[in-house]
């Protein structure tokens, strides 16, 4: 039986191997003012959007439907597309949901928080070192 052995130093592309397998990241968030007719707080779950994701709702969206469209797509609960929901908020798309149960600084912070998780509105990368050319 032939024993594989473990590299100690691993390349970079060894390192990234399972990187393509990796999940998307989830986060509960609470809107400090919402709650539900009991009192309990309203958590929304959100998902990171890959760049495939972003660069369809760009293509396809502009002005207010786009932060409305990443948040449609970004928020897993509530369900945005539930017809109960929209019936409830008198619109007809999850983009009106979106627009008439949220405050103009709610849908700004969703869809900063979505965009966040998905890697955009801030820095990713950190300079380890300046490389000298000769």
């Amino acid at each position: 039986m032939t024993e594989k052995k473990q590299n100690p130093n691993p390349t970079t592309v060894e390192r990234l191997l399972g990187a393509c397998k990796r999940a998307p990241v989830e986060q509960l968030l609470q809107f400090k003012s919402w709650t539900d007719a009991d009192g309990n707080p309203v958590v929304f779950r959100i998902r990171e959007l890959n760049f495939n994701k972003v660069r369809e709702i760009q293509q396809m969206s502009s002005g207010a439907d786009f932060a409305a469209a990443i948040i449609t797509a970004g928020v897993v609960e509530p369900n945005l597309r539930d017809e109960r929901l929209q019936q409830a908020c008198g619109a007809v798309t999850p983009y009106e949901v979106v627009r008439k149960m949220l405050r103009a600084g709610e849908i700004e912070d969703l869809q900063a928080a979505i965009e966040k998780l998905s890697g955009y509105r801030g820095s990713t990368l950190q300079i380890l070192a300046d490389i000298e050319k000769n």
